[in-house]
């Protein structure tokens, strides 16, 4: 069976959305059509937050999870079979949120027009804290504000608001509304594939890849997404028209993160959240690059495999899988194939992916090597790349057993330096080493001057990040 209609939830209240309302952007279907018009948009990017709702998304359990995510950038078709609360969700009939109240106490309103995003985003680290059982800190309420950029009438009154809450005092969601109901709908949906028509575009949601390969077999110029953080910018840009869309958002298995056969295995639907939960325990340098790779809003939606998928020269994720080795699983009408992603770019924009093939997994090999992972950009959270460097190294006696060096931003691709990681193997880990080998790397790599810097300065940046690997590693051995 084909169902016609999304089925959502909004702030405990079923909806069926079918037609161009399902092409509307998130916010946009909020705010025209439900009037939930606490939801803002400003940016229409997701940079700023003042878009930030709450969304939990029915995966086969009992459980849902409610997570901030920007409804500016994304569409219902991504999120069916998910609950969906807004400011107005919050709290009960009675009595506001307690971050409501205290933010409203504690003068941490702003001008009121970011300030739903805020209240959105700490209702969500509420809900993250009673999960895990943890502990309200500072550092805590600021990391979950890194995607809420309005800073009007200063930023303490709202850590000082959120700080004024005891997380023993907050209900969860799943406490504010009855989920009985809403799982038993989304249990009866969630093993049908959707197909939306409207008088402008189409979507399909399959309920497995091999369905997904036949649409885009059947539809040409049919776009396929996963977290859709890069293709919502895009279109609300008017950079791209989306008229044939297949979405990995019905796909069981395109969730899943295992272990497996001596691999991390990352599937095309999860979360950079997720990855960044994973990679703590197998890869710990790349989990703390992920944790200022975006906001919240953004890693809760976005994907390992879209990262990749986008091939941006100065994608943050491209330098560690490159050095890692990681493997791209790669499904078509042919059947499956694997590539090593150092094969994957051909150029820029250009892959090793032929028409309807679909990236359904990332396998990266577990290892004992050394990785250290560098970007440089203007501010430290939530910014695009300047240059970013990744490397593997294994060292014995001092001495450079093996090498791996990926740059990013210096070229029309993600780089590996393979003639200077080739030179640097035997060598001594001393200062000498790598004053010596540092300016090799301008023999490898080719730098643009561009808005985010200069030729001569993403050299010198290249230059000292070496130089700065050196550092590292001489406080380590």
């Amino acid at each position: 069976m084909i169902r016609n209609q999304l089925v959502v939830y909004l702030n405990g209240v079923k909806k069926n959305i079918a037609g161009s309302h399902a092409f509307l952007t998130l916010a946009q279907w909020l705010r025209y059509e439900e009037g939930k018009t606490g939801t803002k948009i400003v940016c229409a990017e997701g940079d700023c937050g003042a878009c930030t709702v709450l969304a939990a998304r029915y995966r086969g359990s009992d459980k849902l999870e409610y997570l901030p995510i920007n409804s500016c950038i994304t569409y219902p078709y991504l999120l069916d079979c998910c609950h969906i609360i807004t400011v107005e969700g919050l709290g009960s009939r009675d009595e506001p949120h307690e971050i409501q109240e205290a933010m409203a106490k504690g003068n941490g309103a702003q001008c009121g027009y970011c300030t739903p995003g805020f209240i959105c985003s700490l209702a969500g680290m509420f809900e993250d804290l009673k999960r895990n059982k943890q502990k309200i800190s500072e550092k805590k309420v600021k990391n979950h504000l890194t995607g809420n950029l309005c800073r009007c009438t200063g930023y303490l009154s709202i850590v000082d608001s959120a700080m004024a809450v005891d997380p023993k005092n907050v209900a969860r969601i799943s406490e504010m509304y009855s989920e009985v109901e809403m799982l038993q709908d989304f249990k009866s949906a969630y093993d049908n594939s959707v197909a939306i028509e409207s008088e402008n575009a189409t979507v399909y949601l399959p309920k497995s890849f091999d369905e997904g390969i036949q649409f885009l077999k059947d539809q040409e110029s049919s776009v396929l997404t996963s977290g859709g953080t890069d293709l919502g910018v895009f279109s609300n840009k008017g950079k791209i028209s989306l008229k044939k869309i297949v979405s990995l958002n019905n796909i069981p298995e395109a969730y899943e993160i295992n272990v497996r056969n001596k691999f991390l295995e990352i599937g095309a639907k999860a979360s950079l959240t997720e990855v960044e939960k994973a990679c703590n325990q197998y890869f710990p340098e790349f989990s703390k690059k992920l944790h200022i790779f975006a906001s919240p809003q953004i890693k809760n939606k976005g994907t390992l495999v879209g990262n990749v998928a986008n091939g941006s020269p100065i994608g943050d994720s491209l330098p560690f899988l490159m050095v890692a080795g990681a493997i791209l699983v790669i499904q078509g009408e042919d059947g499956v194939r694997e590539i090593n992603i150092n094969d994957f770019y051909l150029g820029y924009k250009k892959f090793d992916l032929q028409k309807n093939e679909v990236i359904t997994k990332i396998k990266i090999p577990l290892s004992d090597a050394i990785f250290k992972l560098y970007k440089i950009s203007t501010r430290k959270d939530l910014d695009i790349s300047t240059v970013t460097m990744g490397t593997r190294i294994r060292i014995k006696n001092k001495k450079i057993e093996e090498m791996a060096l990926a740059f990013g931003g210096v070229g029309p691709v993600v780089m590996r330096a393979k003639k200077l990681e080739k030179e640097l193997v035997g060598k001594t880990i001393d200062s000498q080493t790598f004053e010596n080998f540092a300016t090799k790397i301008y023999e490898e790599i080719a730098p643009i001057d561009d808005l985010r810097g200069s030729k001569n300065f993403r050299y010198l940046l290249c230059k000292n990040l070496f130089l700065k690997l050196y550092e590292d590693l001489s406080r380590e051995i």
